[in-house]
């Protein structure tokens, strides 16, 4: 089969390039992430499921010394704690046989596979995150010029129908009532791509502030700004727009409290950016979905329909769980029919708690108060701006879950959101900063070294 044969491919090269640096192979899955989707779409074969799996699997092969070898940082020796517990404990859950073999299966890939990206996360320096925001810009100006493509030309020229595999494109019309759809770009869904230029959106602008960021650098990021902001609302998902208008406001207020000289560099263009994308999304009806956020009546029965007593009543008749996979974790369209008693409700938590039972999802609470419980880094970090947004993008993603799921399956954005999560919860060290100003120093100095050189 082609798509086995695509498999082990994609596993090869990412060992390969994940063995020469950690971004390497993160940009590796990050770009088979990005086309997963297509991909998915035209191969039509059962074994495409699992490309960005191969990938993934290939960086965490390579990986796996650095991921578990020892380390003097407290910081990551709790975090890898944590990641323990919430894999060990529905691994342990695979010994119950309440759902198909295959289907908990599956269900365990969708509850613990990605989560060792917060552990990657963890391993992340400054100059690394510089390397991989680059990356990012460049697959998303890629992903907004096939979403551009559709636009003009219609998705089905890009994204076939395919039952049970790009069922999800063509049941999400822009309006109800209307035959036009939102935009997927590249990736499985409109929702996988507006999600994924969400969460790239604080690690490009982090970037973007960086006084280390050079002219070249600065237009790239920018473009990759512009591709994040626009691509989100060709996306029409409205659940992102609630991530977006945070960051938004964040952004342009820490931006105002950067020192004059950053200010005067990145303000004024951050400003123009926004007014550019304000003008092309008030110019354009099909832009403007979230618009029905206005609805407050509409709201409301959506988020009583997530965020109701109907998650009391299952857990009182799941305490346990109703098994993995049972509870709505993303299956394949050729597993649908093997699971037992499916059960699902539109909110993340929910899905937690029908298929890992209460332990799991106090384990998962648990978790999440203490990644938000970290203390900021300190205005000497130069990724201050990014890191600063990565925690606000996480904790209002986390916080979204109440109203949608998803969160921990979708690609390659729960990748990302997982990966920034590691990375903010490693407070960077003291003498990693002092490092990075000598570096900097020396850096200077050896141009102006230079540059006096020349002049004598």
């Amino acid at each position: 089969m082609l798509s086995l044969a695509i498999c082990f491919v994609v596993f090869a090269i990412s060992v390969f390039c994940s063995r020469r640096s950690l971004v390497a192979g993160l940009v590796t899955v990050l770009a088979v992430g990005y086309g997963y989707g297509i991909a998915r779409a035209h191969l039509q074969e059962s074994f495409a499921h699992f490309i960005f799996d191969a990938a993934v699997l290939g960086l965490y092969v390579a990986q796996a010394g650095k991921l578990l070898g020892e380390t003097s940082q407290r910081d990551v020796r709790i975090l890898r704690l944590w990641v323990i517990l919430l894999i060990a404990w529905p691994t342990m859950l695979l010994l119950l046989p309440w759902q198909d073999p295959v289907v908990q299966i599956v269900g365990l890939r969708g509850n613990v596979f990605l989560l060792p990206f917060l552990l990657v996360g963890g391993q992340l320096e400054d100059q690394r995150a510089r390397s991989l925001a680059l990356a990012m810009a460049v697959l998303n100006v890629i992903s907004l010029g096939f979403a551009a493509a559709e636009y003009v030309f219609g998705v089905d020229r890009f994204v076939p129908y395919v039952a049970g595999v790009t069922d999800i494109v063509y049941q999400s019309p822009l309006f109800e009532g209307l035959s036009e759809l939102r935009i997927p770009s590249i990736f499985t869904s409109s929702h996988a791509y507006g999600g994924t230029m969400v969460t790239t959106l604080p690690w490009i602008l982090g970037a973007w502030i960086d006084d280390r960021c050079t002219t070249r650098q600065g237009w790239l990021l920018a473009s990759g700004i512009v591709a994040c902001l626009l691509g989100i609302f060709m996306s029409a998902a409205r659940s992102h727009f609630l991530v977006l208008v945070p960051l938004v406001v964040m952004a342009t207020t820490l931006l105002t409290r950067e020192p004059r000289a950053v200010r005067a560099r990145c303000l004024p263009s951050w400003l123009i950016i926004l007014a550019i994308i304000g003008g092309l999304v008030a110019s354009d009806e099909r832009l403007q979905r979230f618009k029905s956020l206005e609805d407050t009546e509409a709201v409301t029965t959506r988020v009583a329909g997530s965020v109701n007593m109907e998650f009391w009543e299952v857990m009182s008749v799941y305490p346990f769980g109703n098994g993995l996979g049972g509870g709505g974790t993303s299956m394949p369209y050729f597993l649908q029919d093997r699971i037992k008693d499916p059960v699902a409700l539109e909110n993340e938590y929910a899905r937690i708690l029908l298929e890992q039972g209460l332990p799991g999802l106090l384990l998962w609470i648990a978790f999440i108060a203490w990644l938000f419980r970290r203390r900021a880094s300190s205005r000497s970090d130069h990724f201050y701006l990014g890191r600063y947004l990565i925690t606000v993008c996480s904790a209002t993603f986390f916080l979204t879950g109440l109203i949608g799921i998803g969160l921990l399956t979708s690609i390659p954005q729960t990748s990302i959101l997982l990966l920034g999560a590691g990375w903010v919860a490693v407070r960077p060290t003291r003498e990693g900063n002092e490092t990075d100003t000598r570096r900097r120093r020396i850096g200077r100095g050896t141009v102006v070294g230079r540059r006096s050189a020349t002049r004598n």
